[in-house]
């Protein structure tokens, strides 16, 4: 997640250059009319891509926190706990392998419920609301909006 955010702005800095280039350009061999044209554009290209990108720092920021601090779910599950329920995961149907209880009292296989909550934010049991992540790019989609420059 943290990649593709990193992409994400690489995406908006990009073309920066280019286009502040070409737009300063614009009115190099013309009237003055042309070349101030040329300069205004570029100080609203700028100011646009300024806003764009404040945007989606505090984004950024919430990616950040969410990747130096490991997303918890629940606790390790007991020997007790996980024997009152036959030591069965309800996602991949086989014995406990690292079991994590919920707050809702459910338990399943910690990679279970870790591939369940890229997909999904509540108990696959009781619809809970357990994770409130950020989702996106999760489920493989990369473009987070159209960039038209």
């Amino acid at each position: 997640m943290l990649l593709e955010e990193l992409c994400q702005y690489y995406r908006t800095f990009v073309p920066i250059p280019v286009w502040f280039r070409y737009l300063i350009s614009y009115g190099e061999f013309g009237n003055i009319t042309r070349r101030s044209l040329g300069i205004l554009l570029a100080l609203l290209y700028l100011i646009l891509k300024l806003l764009d990108f404040f945007g989606h720092l505090r984004s950024f920021r919430r990616v950040l926190r969410i990747f130096f601090t490991r997303p918890s779910y629940g606790v390790a599950a007991s020997k007790r706990q996980c024997s009152d329920v036959d030591d069965i995961c309800s996602i991949c149907q086989a014995e406990f392998q690292k079991p994590v209880l919920l707050i809702c009292q459910h338990i399943f296989c910690e990679e279970c419920i870790t591939l369940w909550f890229n997909r999904e934010k509540t108990c696959p049991l009781c619809r809970t609301v357990i994770s409130d992540h950020i989702h996106k790019w999760k489920d493989g989609a990369t473009s987070s909006h159209l960039q038209i420059y």
